[in-house]
C-alpha cells in the first residue's frame, strides 16, 4: 500500500510573490504615512499641543488668539516627502526650530522661548500607522 500526499501551493506562492511585490515598493505607504504625520501636526497646532497644551505665548496673553498661529505661516508650511524606505515631514520656515525646541531668541538672545512641540506624532496616530502599513502590505487583505 502507497501512501502519495500532494501540496498544491499556486495560491500560497501568488500570495506571497504580491506580498514581495509591495514590499519592493513602499512609497505609496510612506507618502499615506506621512500625510497621517502631517494631520498629526495640524491637529496640534490646533488642540495648541497634544497630549500637554502649550504655555501661552505674550501675545497671545496680551491680545488674545492662538499661540504659534498669529500668521498661520508655520502651521500651513509643513510638506510630505516619501521615497520607498522613508517618510519625511517638514517645513522650510526658519523660526521653526526654536519654537519646536525652545531656546534664547531675538536681538542679543534675551528672549526664552518655551519649547512647543508641533512636530511630535501621538499614540493614535502610531495605531494608524501600524494599520495603513499592514493594509497596504497586504493589499487590505486581513
Amino acid at each position: 500500500m502507497q501512501i502519495r500526499v500532494s501540496i498544491e501551493d499556486g495560491g500560497i506562492r501568488t500570495i506571497l510573490e504580491r506580498l514581495q511585490g509591495r514590499m519592493g515598493n513602499l512609497t505609496p505607504a510612506m507618502r499615506t504615512i506621512g500625510e497621517t504625520v502631517r494631520t498629526s501636526v495640524e491637529r496640534n497646532f490646533a488642540a495648541q499641543g497634544r497630549p500637554e497644551k502649550w504655555s501661552p505665548s505674550q501675545r497671545v496673553l496680551r491680545t488674545g488668539g492662538q499661540t504659534l498661529s498669529l500668521s498661520g505661516r508655520l502651521r500651513r508650511s509643513f510638506s510630505v516627502k516619501a521615497t520607498g524606505k522613508e517618510a519625511v515631514v517638514g517645513t522650510n520656515v526658519i523660526y521653526a526650530a526654536i519654537h519646536q525646541m525652545g531656546g534664547k531668541a531675538g536681538r542679543g538672545h534675551r528672549a526664552t522661548i518655551p519649547a512647543r512641540p508641533f512636530l511630535t506624532v501621538q499614540d493614535e496616530d502610531w495605531r494608524e500607522i501600524e494599520r495603513q502599513l499592514a493594509e497596504y502590505i497586504t493589499g487590505g487583505r486581513r
